[in-house]
């Protein structure tokens, strides 16, 4: 599958998604790390290097070579990197508590994660061998319905 997209497209559409996995991997891979070093010595120092991202950065004019879904989806997913750092900035919680609640974010992002590269591929013109014709439609006949779905089931389960 061919990409429709110009090749500056495709390199902001690469840059997202290699920044969209390089946050996640360093969120999820470093977690017992980070969160050891706030739990012994209470400190916030070492947060922002984990959740440095180019998304904070990106342009809307980058962001016009998008399309909507995919910015929905972009939103979604970088929101909760967000949150998750917002709260280890801010929180009182014991340890534990932190732990939990980071896992709950790790697990929400790892969704949306994979929701994220299904697009940005669609969107590459990349053909991920085990999505067919048929969920390729799918997912865009329910992208709307996928995405505001997801948060709705979690938020949810969240409360």
């Amino acid at each position: 599958m061919k990409s429709k997209n110009s090749e500056s497209a495709q390199r902001i559409l690469v840059l997202l998604k290699n920044d969209a996995n390089n946050l996640f991997d360093r969120i999820k891979s470093r977690k017992s790390e980070y969160l050891e070093i706030f739990a012994l010595r209470r400190t916030r120092e070492h947060f922002p290097t984990i959740f440095k991202n180019r998304y904070e950065g990106t342009s809307i004019d980058e962001l016009s070579h998008c399309s909507s879904d995919l910015i929905t989806v972009l939103d979604q997913y970088y929101t909760h990197s967000e949150e998750m750092s917002w709260y280890l900035f801010q929180t009182e919680d014991m340890p534990n508590t932190v732990e939990d609640f980071i896992d709950r974010k790790i697990r929400k992002m790892e969704k949306l994660l994979s929701t994220l590269n299904l697009y940005l591929d669609a969107e590459l013109g990349i053909q991920n061998e085990a999505l067919s014709i048929t969920d390729e439609e799918n997912l865009e006949n329910n992208s709307e319905s996928i995405l505001f779905t997801e948060n709705s089931v979690e938020d949810s389960q969240e409360n």
